[in-house]
């Protein structure tokens, strides 16, 4: 497998069409039934196609990087007419369920998993034990990403576990968060379970059971599961603090030249030498003729903080000017940039613990872990390091950590999600003059979608949409 993913994989193509909208997914036949299925470069193909999944328009090749950067106060959208408007009503709250960006992001979550569940499904043709194990913990922890997205974007939602065909899904109602939940924890679970920690230099971009526990770790923070966090987070960095870690210089985790360093737990990736595996053009959100970055962001580095350069604007071309976190130049054979969007990091992980352990409990010394892990992240920055006089309580250390989450990750689709799960992202767009209320935490289910199923028993809209 090209382990930038390569797409011309037979299933990415199988599972591309649908004789329903919903779930987008292909009619049941020869092909899709499991008759497909007879060995372990079939189902090889298939795991390619899970990953394949990630780099679509509709997932991270632009729409889901829009529902989350463009819905936090890190940027807004500039081009109110661009697009029928349908990205600037995401930033502004003003979006209905027709939306164009969530019903195609919708599809590509839910066709993600379709793949995965095809792949778990039908793993036991694998007559390797180990071979089969590992692609069931890849599936299993795709399946689970996919799944965060969901429940974080929209709440309860059809919960699938096993393939299914167009016709049947529109039987599906909305399952209960709990217990989309208690399936994301079981998927990563298997998946800590039956991967590798670290992979060859070839297989760079797999999922690997480090990736699995941080993810987990986020989930657990998702739920305010603190103890679990704690436990889980603190093992993870016991354990494999010598293989991963912080790099030197912060700017080096985002080098095209270094992709996939001792910092990156899990990115989806991209390689602009190759024909359709590059970025066709510079993800908008990124780009200064298409946002406005929040200058309450960039005000609040210190000067000495190496990470603010980061989100500086570096001119590529005439036409681009890009943030330098994603710089890259185009290749001039593919017209294309292949820069990779980091997921899980090292630094991430650091900060969760850190976060963690504040709730459970507040530790009030400068000795304290959860200090020790949020003075790690700032001193790679360079930026001044906490101490106890300033964080004197678990409230303005819970407010320090939001913070850093905010300064060491932005564009790296993480600060709505913890604006959400914060319950600080009233008062965080209040401060860039956005009024919402809670009902804004969750997205309109697609209008496409709610018809189809034609039962508000089973599926009903999200309060605030029609």
């Amino acid at each position: 497998m090209n382990h930038k993913y390569c797409l011309a994989a037979l299933l990415g193509l199988l599972f591309t069409t649908s004789c329903s909208d919903f779930l987008d997914l292909t009619p049941i036949s020869e092909a899709s039934s499991g008759n497909y299925y007879k060995n372990a470069s079939d189902i090889e193909s298939a795991l390619s196609g899970c990953y394949s999944a990630l780099q679509d328009n509709e997932l991270y090749g632009e729409r889901l990087n829009a529902m989350t950067e463009l819905r936090s106060d890190n940027i807004e959208d500039i081009n109110p007419g661009g697009s029928g408007g349908i990205f600037y009503f995401i930033d502004k709250f003003t979006v209905t369920s027709g939306n164009d960006v969530i019903r195609s992001v919708w599809k590509g979550l839910y066709n993600q998993i379709y793949r995965c569940n095809n792949v778990l499904a039908f793993s036991n043709v694998i007559a390797d034990e180990g071979l089969r194990r590992r692609y069931e913990g890849e599936a299993s922890f795709l399946r689970a990403l996919a799944y965060f997205n969901v429940v974080r974007l929209w709440g309860d939602a059809p919960l699938i576990l096993e393939p299914i065909s167009a016709q049947d899904a529109v039987k599906y109602g909305r399952d209960p968060v709990i217990e989309i939940y208690a399936a994301i924890e079981d998927d990563l679970k298997q998946a800590m379970d039956k991967l590798e920690p670290t992979l060859p230099d070839d297989e760079l971009g797999r999922a690997t059971s480090v990736a699995a526990a941080a993810l987990l770790g986020k989930v657990y923070l998702t739920e305010q599961k603190w103890p679990e966090a704690v436990d889980l987070l603190d093992g993870l960095i016991s354990a494999h603090g010598s293989q991963y870690g912080l790099l030197e210089h912060v700017a080096d985790v985002f080098s095209v030249d270094n992709e996939m360093n001792k910092e990156i737990l899990f990115a989806v990736r991209w390689s602009k030498s190759i024909v359709g595996e590059g970025h066709s053009a510079y993800n908008d959100y990124f780009r200064d003729d298409k946002t406005l970055m929040d200058n309450g962001l960039k005000d609040a580095y210190e000067d000495t903080d190496e990470r603010r350069a980061l989100i500086e604007y570096k001119q590529v071309d005439s036409n681009n000017n890009v943030i330098a976190k994603y710089y890259d130049t185009f290749d001039p054979s593919t017209s294309t940039v292949g820069f990779d969007i980091p997921l899980l990091r090292w630094a991430d992980v650091l900060l969760m613990a850190a976060e963690a352990h504040n709730e459970v409990a507040y530790d009030g010394s400068q000795e304290g872990v959860a200090m020790k892990y949020l003075n790690e992240v700032r001193r790679r920055a360079k930026a001044s390091e906490y101490d106890v006089a300033t964080l004197s309580s678990q409230e303005s250390f819970r407010a320090a950590v939001l913070l850093e989450r905010r300064l060491e990750m932005p564009f790296e689709m993480h600060r709505w999600f913890d604006l959400v799960r914060t319950d600080t992202a009233i008062e965080a767009m209040a401060k860039v003059g956005l009024t919402i209320t809670k009902e804004d935490y969750l997205y309109p289910l697609p209008k496409t979608e709610v018809d189809l199923v034609n039962d508000p028993a089973k599926f009903p809209q999200n309060p605030g949409y029609n």
